[in-house]
């Protein structure tokens, strides 16, 4: 029983145990039920929460399209969660759909509200909805398409890209061409996977080719940089060989293994061409430069030479082997290289071409000469260098030095000459001109006469020939004035016209202003008169008595600015025959041999007046027959003369006061030609002038420091001393007062030049030899600068300085002139006095026009230098009524009303006498 109690309680036990085990198991099962709920619960709220705060929307759709659940970031991207009829939800329908009918899950992509979305579509079959995952892929999309714009870049880069670009392997084997690299218009290109060893096998090229790359290949690789080389492939098959630049660059791996090379070749051939071009041209140039006697190079300033031809290198060697210098530049002369450097200083400064006349002196001393042209060369970096052209002009430097001393030669000789022809003749003329004075028979005063005659003659010849020395050595000048072309014309004419109807010649004429209403122009009447009369003295010269002489002048064509006129002269002469038209212009020629012994002359008139026409502009034409006569003609083109001009026309030289202003008066004459002296000093005395003569420059020096003078009559030609070297002397005496003494040239040089050239250097005025007494006087009387006391010698009453300055007008019957003082000062010398009368007619337009523009300017000085001036020509004239007018003018102290009344008057009666007074006098 205890057996069986302790059997039942064992059972019980065993029971209990078994049931308490169970119970264990239960809990223990119920404890793992409930932590595996709990983290499928912890697992699902986890899960929930990824859902929620997931940055990708997430959208669960039933088997029928309708929204079951939507996380937040659904609702950023409201199309997602609308309505179902929206396209983006009808869009999601159709994708659920597909995935239902696939029975997997499928991916595609949708763009909405800007932005990209990869959605994975998954059909959960067992629960019959559709769930949605949306991964934003707007950044990875536009990432991938700018990756894919740059590689369409690199492609379009290499696609374009001229140069043949190739990638190899390790193996030196085409991986990758762009299509230049493809592209070969003489062989075929090499394939992928073909090294250049085969190809060049394939295509017969050098294997010499193939074996270079693999050295420079290798070397590349080596030394992991980029090897370049040039290339030339033979020509083939009637094409020229192609020239290659080639490069290679290794590429290699971070971990230093070698992933590719790439190979650079860019076809060359066409610069090689134009390469081998340019450097034929420039053997072609530098052959053409070597050629060129120009001594040809490039400078850089005050350097070496940096470029030079043969002749430059020729020369820089002699200069350096003659003076035995390391350079060219140390053997040339400081002052010469001085020069060279200063007119390439010059070139570089102004940056324009400059011409250049060079000196050289070689070591030996031989000088060349050269005419260098200059020019800038501006170099890439900026700087400026000097090209020069230079021709050696050492055989025309010399030829024109030669020229030049011949010319002076000539101009000396012409000079000497004219001293040595004019002194003497100034002594014939001014002895005959004091003996004309004393009392003499009637044969002894036509001896006289023809003195004077024949040495005025003997003048004119000397004077034709003195101004053909001034056109050959161009130093004649034309005046440019203001005048009446017609007036001018006319009163030049008139005294030759009258000469020719005393011969029996009838004289026509056709006055300019017939053609022309206003023929006032701008050029040199002097000197156009002088043509004229040289052509009208011709034409009498040559026309017998009973013949025809036709003068005329014709306008043949004006502009605004200028006018063109013709003048003819035409004769019924004993012509000229057809080869001798052109001799006739030659100077010293006439047309026949016994011209000048049966009509005169010395063959310089046509010869001046066709150089005088030149000059001008103008050609002087002739045709002529022999027998019937001549016609002379020329046209020049002048400027018109503006009002202005017209107003102001008439500005002619005037005389100086006359004889009475030089009376008590003491001068010093240089003079060495004993009768010149002579002559001067017996005219001076006649008229109260004290006269103390010295023979030598230094004879006058010590003259002049003993005692004060006047004025001093200087000769220019004096031994020792000239009169040039005398004046400076004296205008250095210590006494500023003496200093300044008055003097005067005493010259037979005639010409403008020496003129100046004795003004320069300190003489106040000049008067040619030979000289007439009046013509001394009036110089003298200005340069003494005071004003006639009386005008008139001889009959009539004296001309007061200080009379009324504006008298009444003439009478009708009462001359404006009277010509006493005129004859008495020609001593009978009709010549004389129609010569003064036609220099009147000539100059006084001039005067008239420079008168009126002074008064209207009311130009004080001006008026009374005009004054001053006209007082000797109106004294010799006799025309008394005008000499208060010009005191008045001369007087400083007067007032300007009283001024411009002389002026006017004076204006007023010289155009009166101008009207009144005749052109010439019959004998």
């Amino acid at each position: 029983m205890i057996a069986t109690l302790s059997g039942l309680i064992a059972k019980a036990d065993a029971d209990a145990v078994a049931t308490i085990a169970e119970l264990h198991a239960q809990l223990a099962a119920e404890r793992e039920g409930r932590v595996q709920a709990e983290a499928e619960a912890t697992h699902l709220r986890l899960t929930a929460h990824l859902a929620e705060r997931s940055p990708n929307p997430l959208v669960r759709l039933g088997r029928h399209g309708q929204l079951q659940y939507a996380n937040a970031s659904s609702f950023l991207v409201p199309e997602l969660v609308g309505l179902p009829d929206t396209p983006v939800r009808q869009w999601m329908t159709e994708a659920a759909n597909t995935a239902w009918a696939v029975g997997e899950a499928v991916q595609q992509e949708l763009s909405v509200a800007g932005h990209d979305f990869l959605v994975c579509v998954v059909p959960v079959l067992d629960e019959q909805h559709t769930l949605f995952y949306l991964t934003d892929v707007t950044t990875l999309r536009a990432v991938e398409a700018e990756v894919q714009e740059q590689q369409q870049f690199y492609d379009t880069v290499l696609q374009y890209m001229p140069a043949a670009v190739s990638v190899l392997d390790a193996d030196q084997r085409l991986r990758y061409r762009n299509p230049a690299a493809r592209e070969n218009a003489h062989r075929r290109s090499p394939s992928l996977g073909q090294s250049f060893a085969d190809y060049c096998q394939d295509v017969g090229m050098p294997a010499t080719l193939a074996e270079r790359r693999k050295r420079l290949f290798r070397r590349a690789v080596a030394l992991q940089t980029a090897v370049d080389w040039d290339e030339e492939w033979p020509a083939y098959e009637g094409h020229a060989a192609v020239h290659w630049l080639r490069s290679y660059q290794p590429v290699f791996d971070p971990d230093g293994g070698l992933r590719v090379v790439i190979s650079y070749g860019l076809d060359v051939t066409l610069r090689r061409q134009a390469e081998a071009a340019v450097l034929a041209q420039q053997a072609f140039t530098a052959q053409v430069l070597d050629l060129n006697p120009n001594l040809i190079y490039v400078r850089k300033p005050q350097a070496e030479v940096v470029f030079q031809n043969r002749a430059m290198r020729e020369l820089r060697q002699l200069v350096r082997a003659q003076a035995g210098t390391a350079t060219a530049t140390a053997g040339i002369q400081s002052v010469e290289r001085t020069a060279f450097d200063a007119s390439d200083a010059e070139v570089v400064a102004l940056g324009r071409p400059l011409m250049a006349s060079d000196r050289l002196t070689l070591p030996s001393g031989e000088v060349r000469w050269y005419q260098s042209m200059k020019c800038p060369l501006v170099q890439p970096d900026g700087t400026t260098q000097v090209l020069c052209v230079s021709t050696d002009i050492t055989a025309l430097k010399q030829a024109q030095l030669a020229a030049e001393a011949a010319a002076t030669a000539r101009e000396n000789f012409l000079a000497n000459m004219s001293h040595e022809i004019r002194t003497p003749l100034h002594g014939v003329l001014g002895m005959a001109s004091l003996l004309a004075k004393t009392p003499l028979a009637a044969d002894q005063r036509r001896f006289v006469g023809t003195i004077q005659h024949t040495g005025q003659h003997l003048l004119a010849v000397v004077n034709d020939v003195l101004d053909m020395a001034k056109i050959t050595s161009g130093q004649l000048e034309l005046e440019q004035l203001a005048f009446n072309l017609c007036e001018s014309m006319a009163a030049a004419t008139a005294p030759l016209a009258a000469l020719a109807q005393q011969k029996g010649i009838e004289v026509v004429g056709t006055r300019l202003s017939d053609s022309c209403p206003l023929p006032w122009v701008v050029g040199d009447p002097y000197r156009l008169n002088q043509i004229l009369l040289n052509l009208l003295s011709n034409a009498i010269k040559f026309t017998p008595p009973g013949g025809t002489i036709a003068v005329g002048g014709y306008l043949v064509a004006e502009t605004e600015t200028t006018s063109t006129t013709e003048f003819r002269v035409s004769d019924t002469g004993i012509g000229i025959s057809p080869d001798k038209l052109e001799v006739i212009f030659k100077e010293f020629t006439q047309a026949y041999a016994d011209t000048a012994r049966q009509f005169g002359g010395t063959g310089l008139g046509l010869s001046i007046s066709r150089a005088l026409v030149r000059q001008m502009g103008g050609t002087l034409r002739v045709q002529s027959e022999v027998g019937k006569g001549s016609l002379f003609a020329f046209a020049v083109t002048l400027p018109r003369a503006s009002a202005a001009a017209r107003a102001a026309a008439q500005v002619p030289p005037a005389a100086a006061p006359g004889h009475r202003a030089v009376r008590g008066r003491r001068v010093l004459l240089a003079e060495d030609n004993p009768v010149s002296a002579e002559v001067a000093q017996l005219l001076l005395a006649a008229h109260g002038v004290t006269v103390d003569v010295a023979a030598t420059g230094a004879a006058a020096l010590a003259l002049f420091d003993a005692r004060p003078y006047d004025a001093v009559l200087m000769d220019i030609q004096m031994p020792g001393m000239n009169g040039l070297e005398a004046t400076a002397r004296l205008r250095a005496h210590p006494d500023p007062v003496r200093a300044a003494t008055p003097i005067l040239a005493l010259t037979a040089n005639a010409f403008r030049a020496d003129a100046e050239k004795y003004r320069a250097a300190g003489l106040n005025d000049t008067l040619a030899k030979p000289y007439v007494e009046a013509e001394l006087l009036a110089k003298l009387a200005a340069l003494l600068g005071e004003p006639l006391p009386g005008a008139v010698v001889g009959p009539g009453p004296a001309l007061v300085a200080d009379a009324p300055p504006a008298p009444g007008p003439l009478p009708a019957d009462v001359l404006p002139y009277d010509l006493a003082l005129l004859r008495e000062t020609a001593h009978g010398s009709l010549d004389f006095i129609n010569r003064v009368l036609v220099a009147f007619h000539a100059n006084m337009p001039g005067t008239l026009a420079e008168l009126r523009t002074a008064q209207a300017a009311t130009d004080r000085p001006v008026l009374a230098a005009l004054a001053h001036r006209l007082r000797p020509s109106l004294r010799l004239l006799g025309a008394q009524a005008l000499a208060p007018h010009l005191a008045v003018l001369e007087d400083a102290d007067a007032d300007s009303v009283a001024a411009h009344r002389a002026a006017r008057a004076l204006i007023q009666g010289l155009a009166t006498l101008l009207k009144q007074l005749p052109p010439s006098v019959p004998a």
